[in-house]
């Protein structure tokens, strides 16, 4: 995800419906700054890629795994992910970076499988920026 650091991987992944964030982001910036409650989502593992070409979107792909899959955990989960939002991913060289923006917000889908029993988060899309270093206000 860092392209400064190639070792730094997903340790945490929050997220924040659109409608409950406040935003100051200017686009070509390379951070952003977020008023709101990101909620934590606890994964068990999780990776986030984006590729850059020149003159293209940038191509982001995120796939994240939940396994505490009780009902009452999967019911909060598919809630809240059920809007566009922004998440916060933070990785294990401590940097912090939003994934979406107001204006180009993330949709996650979720999938249920696997032995024993697994929520999969994921999402592929094209981004006319990328992932933003984050700062709250």
């Amino acid at each position: 995800m860092n392209r400064n650091d190639k070792r730094a991987a997903i340790c945490r992944l929050a997220f924040l419906p659109i409608g409950q964030a406040t935003v100051l982001n200017k686009p070509g910036n390379p951070s952003i700054q977020v008023r709101g409650t990101f909620i934590q989502i606890p994964i068990a593992s999780g990776e986030f890629q984006e590729s850059e070409t020149n003159g293209k979107p940038i191509e982001q792909e995120l796939e994240a795994v939940i396994t505490d899959t009780n009902a009452d955990n999967l019911n909060a989960y598919r809630n809240l992910l059920a809007d566009y939002g922004l998440l916060l991913v933070t990785l294990t060289n401590g940097d912090q970076r939003v994934i979406g923006t107001d204006e180009f917000p993330v949709l996650v889908s979720t999938e249920l499988g696997g032995s024993p029993q697994a929520l999969t988060l994921s999402f592929k899309r094209d981004s006319p920026e990328p992932a933003k270093v984050y700062s709250s206000f």
